[in-house]
């Protein structure tokens, strides 16, 4: 059963994080996360990118919750959630906690909607149970192995190389970077949201964790989990809404999408880089809503 009972973090904005906080406790993890907007309508699943949290996705999830039920899950060692002893913040774990927490709360009918690393967390976590899924809402995202990406493979490497993790420990570039320049191309992130993202990583030895989960992206076994899995959503719809500044957009993703899986709309959003759940968080919503009134009437 869900526990609303702990102290929030005084850096928590309580008007631009409008929710209520929920916990859970699972395989030792203390699991935070919210779950907002009526229980019979179809689940609108959150899946948070590397260095977000359920903050990520406000603006959704505030803009949705009267349609639909938003449910948005702070992984291990993110956010508001603490991660158990020995965890190691691979993907594979990873989706190994997001799997079981849509079991626990019994998740059916669910739109998953991921970005960046909530991608391949998400086709993992549920590629065994994808009769609980309607449908995928992607953006600056991948659900397959990277084996067909040397240049991105190339980056990993050297983004969670030993230099940038001694660099990052000490300056958090990570949570930066979700206001950046690099990522951003249409809007500025305020003090208040910039101080919501750094906020998990006050403490020094949270801030790799992050690169800990990229690196894992180039493990053999994830790559051919990955490839395993992502044939398990074929049938499904996906809204594909990538920017059309975003590198992995120049890297063809949103066409590999497409091809993966044929019953799909595609947005390339003007002017946006890779957080589009940030850089173009109205037109990702009313995007959406067109697309579902239209799924909606061919069910």
């Amino acid at each position: 059963m869900p526990n609303t009972d702990r102290d929030v973090p005084d850096w928590v904005d309580r008007e631009a994080y409008p929710f209520e906080h929920k916990w859970m406790l699972l395989d030792g993890h203390q699991i935070h996360y919210v779950d907002e907007g009526p229980t019979t309508r179809p689940v609108l699943l959150f899946v948070h990118p590397g260095p977000g949290w359920s903050f990520t996705y406000r603006y959704q999830i505030e803009h949705l919750r009267n349609e639909f039920r938003c449910v948005g899950p702070d992984l291990p060692g993110y956010g508001l959630s603490e991660a158990a002893q020995g965890y190691g913040y691979t993907l594979i774990e990873q989706s190994r906690v997001l799997e079981k927490f849509v079991e626990t709360l019994d998740l059916r009918n669910i739109i998953v909607w991921m970005n960046d690393g909530g991608g391949p967390t998400a086709i993992l976590a549920l590629a065994h149970q994808t009769q609980r899924v309607i449908s995928l809402v992607v953006g600056g995202t991948f659900g397959w192995s990277l084996k067909r990406y040397p240049r991105v493979s190339r980056t990993l490497w050297l983004v969670t190389g030993p230099v940038f993790q001694a660099i990052n420990r000490y300056a958090n570039l990570l949570s930066r970077s979700m206001g950046s320049s690099m990522a951003l191309g249409t809007r500025s992130l305020s003090k208040t949201e910039r101080i919501n993202y750094a906020g998990p990583f006050r403490d020094r030895n949270a801030r790799n964790r992050p690169l800990k989960l990229f690196r894992s992206f180039l493990d053999q076994k994830t790559q051919l989990e990955l490839d395993r899995a992502l044939p398990a959503f074929h049938d499904k719809a996906v809204l594909i809404q990538f920017g059309d500044r975003d590198p992995m957009t120049g890297q063809k993703w949103p066409e590999r999408w497409a091809e993966e899986i044929p019953r799909h709309r595609t947005h390339l959003l003007p002017d946006v880089k890779h957080f589009t759940f940030e850089d173009a968080r109205e037109a990702t919503v009313e995007n959406f809503r067109v697309w579902w009134a239209e799924l909606e009437t061919k069910r």
